[in-house]
């Protein structure tokens, strides 16, 4: 098993750093339960449960020809775990070849300095909040093309003399289906490039439907929905790295969420139809929706 913690390596005799002890942190995480006792009665009764935040513990130890290599481990070591507002982009790459990513922040860090200087210990302690370890076997997200749907069937144009109208037949444009082949819900990131006016993103199949109420922006402008972190921010086009927003750039718009439609939605396991929709014929008509099938242990 490969483990990288943002671009730095572990567990790779190459780079003289080593994972010693169990990887703990990597199965199913704990689970919130709401329970009770049944009043009256023998037994208890269960509400909702829902997976608590991943705890993430790393024990290893870093080998070096010199005191000076050793040194510089240390550094190097120390420089790839910051803290908040940056996070931690953990990639494990398993013995079978699939990798996952988890996205984590800096809990605790030890690494005692020894009188043998040439070899090191450290402990790791890694909080993942969104405790879903996401598919990275591609070594990317997946993508799709939402589209506004169109009606099909007799569509007029201009006047015609014979038949009053000139006319001809179109087969429209359906929902956009979206396959989350993973088993669990997994939520998206949707870009929404070029002028736009009170956007509503509405996953037909759950019945979940979000929305910008009073929003409008022109052709330059993105918009960017993140659906698990219940953001919604504006960019320009000039900003998109790889198709979307980097963290950091852009504005918050969150103040334009509908007060009546804000379902922040997921993708169910299965097809999903999604729905664009929005307030003006000549808005753009398509938007990029971006995820990552997920499971919740290796």
């Amino acid at each position: 098993m490969r483990i990288f913690l943002n671009d730095f390596e572990l567990n790779n005799p190459a780079n003289r750093v080593y994972v010693n002890e169990e990887l703990l942190g990597l199965s199913l995480p704990d689970i919130r339960t709401s329970k009770g006792a049944r009043a009256g009665q023998s037994g208890s009764y269960f509400g909702k449960q829902l997976w608590e935040s991943r705890q993430i513990s790393i024990q290893g130890s870093i080998f070096s020809q010199s005191v000076s290599e050793a040194l510089e481990k240390r550094r190097e070591i120390q420089a790839a775990l910051p803290l908040f507002p940056e996070r931690i982009t953990m990639r494990i790459i398993d013995d079978d070849g699939h990798a996952y990513l988890s996205y984590c922040q800096l809990i605790k860090f030890d690494m005692p300095i020894r009188r043998r200087r040439m070899k090191s210990l450290f402990k790791i302690e890694l909080e993942a909040g969104d405790a879903t370890l996401y598919d990275d076997t591609n070594g990317a997200a997946l993508s799709a093309t939402i589209t506004k749907p169109v009606s099909g069937g007799m569509q007029f144009t201009t006047t015609s003399p014979q038949f009053d109208s000139t006319f001809y037949f179109s087969a429209g444009q359906p929902l956009t289906s979206i396959t989350n082949t993973s088993p669990v819900t997994v939520f998206p990131v949707i870009v929404i490039s070029g002028k736009t006016n009170d956007p509503v993103l509405t996953n037909k199949t759950t019945g979940h439907v979000w929305a910008l109420s009073g929003y409008s922006v022109a052709s330059d402008a993105v918009t960017q929905v993140d659906m698990y972190e219940r953001t919604v921010r504006l960019g320009t086009v000039t900003d998109l790295v790889d198709g979307v927003l980097p963290d950091g750039v852009g504005g918050s718009v969150f103040s334009y969420v509908s007060d009546t439609d804000d379902d922040w939605w997921g993708l169910e396991p299965g097809v999903n139809e999604i729905e664009l929709l929005s307030s003006q014929d000549n808005d753009v008509s398509t938007a990029e929706l971006k995820w990552r099938p997920g499971v919740m242990g290796i």
